[in-house]
């Protein structure tokens, strides 16, 4: 019965990671956290799940935190802009990073990795939406490795889901960037951090060979200008957007394949109320 099974999730303490463990537990899985010693994990702990420290990029570190497994949810990556910073670091830990789980897990370990949008590249001069099956570009140092890890993933010989996931996004009071990573008049589409935690666990139990696009919904289809509007616009804050001069790997994206996982729960106008109330415990409403 699915509830007896542990489940691995590296990259555990993150946002992502923290709905992931979440969820999980919700479902009855046994989890294991596994992230690096100095992140913030107070919140992981609350949750009450076995928490391993260590470096995906340290072969002890991992084979420990793979030890007696029967599922493997791995999202421990390094990300833009950090990405971009060490092409040799990036490499050590998005790809041989891969490899070290896929080793220690073994064979018959199901593994559900979240993959990027990013590896298909600027699609913006193409006719949306993008689908699973377009081709995979590499256009900077995180989309060359992630689609590198993907290959492991997929020759591996592990029963396998990769999941092609959108920018996650997340109901907090978040900085505007100098440079906001898109172009004002660029499609965008977003998912909401818990619905892609969804999409993840939902995967638990389909187990098998398959890729996925994870992205919010048609409600999340809209430009770049129309998403900062809107987000910052709901928080109640006033901002002076710089937007990216070229266009991104950000786009519409076909997610009908993994129409199943159930996970496209949040609009993007829920989105926006739960923005509205965080504006409010802020005061800035």
């Amino acid at each position: 019965m699915h509830w007896t099974m542990t489940i691995l999730v590296t990259g555990g303490a993150g946002r992502l990671g923290y709905e992931v463990l979440r969820l999980c537990k919700e479902e009855g899985y046994r989890v294991r956290a596994f992230d690096l010693p100095g992140v913030p994990w107070s919140h992981v702990e609350a949750l009450s799940v076995e928490a391993v420290k260590g470096d995906i990029t340290n072969e002890r570190d991992v084979s420990r935190a793979c030890e007696g497994v029967e599922a493997v949810v791995h999202l421990a990556a390094l990300l833009p802009p950090r990405s971009e910073a060490s092409r040799g670091l990036t490499v050590k830990v998005n790809v041989e990073g891969t490899r070290r789980v896929l080793e220690a897990a073994g064979a018959d370990t199901p593994i559900v990795f979240a993959s990027s949008i990013a590896v298909y590249g600027v699609t913006a001069g193409e006719e949306p939406p993008v689908e699973p099956s377009h081709p995979l570009r590499a256009y900077d140092v995180y989309s060359e490795t992630k689609i590198a890890a993907e290959k492991q993933v997929a020759e591996a010989g592990n029963p396998y889901t990769i999941l092609r996931i959108a920018p996650v996004a997340v109901a907090d009071l978040l900085e505007l960037p100098g440079v906001v990573p898109y172009m004002a008049d660029q499609r965008v589409q977003f998912v909401y951090v818990e619905d892609a935690a969804r999409a993840i666990v939902g995967c638990l139990r389909r187990p098998g060979g398959a890729v996925h696009n994870i992205a919010g919904g048609a409600s999340w289809r809209m430009t770049g200008g129309d998403y900062i509007s809107r987000f910052y616009g709901a928080l109640g804050v006033e901002v002076e957007p710089n937007f990216s001069e070229e266009p991104t790997a950000v786009d519409w994206y076909d997610t009908s394949s993994g129409g199943g996982l159930g996970y496209q729960r949040t609009s993007f106008e829920a989105f926006e109320e739960k923005l509205r109330a965080v504006g409010e415990e802020y005061g800035l409403r």
